[in-house]
């Protein structure tokens, strides 16, 4: 199996740092686990790696879909099997945060039947606008297992879960437990640290995201990408569009902080329980390349 490791964690975690180390360590390249990384030109609210960091280390699934287009756990996997059939003497370390591309790639995916695309096309039209949060709390109730931890502005997420019980019959969570084609186990490394540095490391990282070029990022997309893509529900970006004062953009940029900080919550308890991997402790670690690598080496 090509890919030496999967590495996960919450955002702002501390994962992008260490895959490099590691990368290099291994002359390995980096493929990236990330719902939103995917999109072109939407680089720097989604933290996707600097020019520098892909010059030193090649990255895969970063930085190349379409605005337009949506991105699934489906295509992930054919991405990525595309990619490790193409080159099987190479080596990937799998880095990222949206867990359930990682699942899907290991167990395989559910065995849905293909579901006519008017059901999609009319959940899309009804999420437009203030329809959304009846779609956020249609999918909660009829099938709370998928819905848990979704964010109500994840307009993807609730489209699917709606898709697939209107389309099918049955919870998309059932189908979840009836899988095929997976590639099978991974060494997986969780990082972790706590709570409060984790918070403050995220804070951070939104202000450095602004004295980057971010605000100028949304303002040069948006002469370009219309704002119906599916790359614009990246968090962030419509609000910093639809922001009109300093005092709108300081909001926006609260708002970001506390939503990232949420969701980084809801990460930590997904890979805690629902990926078997080893935990590596990031606060208490001072070498935690080092520590990989051991067990690596030794498995």
């Amino acid at each position: 199996m090509p890919i030496v490791i999967a590495l996960v964690g919450a955002t702002g975690i501390g994962k992008s740092s260490l895959a490099l180390e590691l990368a290099e360590k291994f002359h390995a390249q980096i493929v990236s686990v990330d719902s939103r990384q995917v999109y072109r030109g939407f680089a720097i609210g989604t933290a996707q790696p600097a020019p520098a960091e892909l010059a030193k280390v090649r990255h895969h699934l970063v930085n190349f879909l379409d605005p337009m287009q949506t991105y699934s756990a489906g295509d992930f996997c054919q991405d990525v099997n595309r990619l490790l059939q193409s080159s099987p003497r190479q080596k990937y370390i799998l880095v990222g945060g949206t867990g359930l591309y990682l699942q899907s790639l290991m167990l395989g995916l559910p065995k849905i039947p293909k579901i006519a695309p008017a059901v999609r096309e009319n959940l899309e039209r009804d999420a437009l606008g203030s329809g959304l949060i009846n779609l956020f709390k249609m999918a909660k109730e009829a099938d709370p297992e998928a819905m848990a931890n979704v964010d109500s502005n994840n307009v993807q997420r609730i489209v699917r879960v709606l898709e697939v019980w209107q389309g099918t019959g049955r919870k998309l969570s059932e189908w979840q437990k009836e899988r095929e084609g997976g590639i099978g186990k991974l060494p997986v490394f969780w990082l972790n640290r706590s709570r409060e540095n984790l918070y403050v490391r995220i804070d951070a990282r939104v202000d450095q995201m602004m004295a980057d070029g971010w605000m100028d990022e949304v303002h040069s997309l948006a002469q370009t990408v219309p704002l119906a893509a599916p790359a614009w529900q990246s968090l962030g970006y419509r609000e910093l569009l639809a922001a009109k004062t300093d005092r709108d953009v300081d909001a926006v940029l609260d708002g970001v902080k506390r939503k990232t900080r949420n969701y980084a919550k809801r990460q930590l308890t997904w890979f805690r329980w629902q990926v078997e991997s080893t935990e590596v402790d990031l606060d208490l670690n001072s070498n935690p390349a080092e520590t990989i690598a051991k067990q690596i080496q030794s498995a």
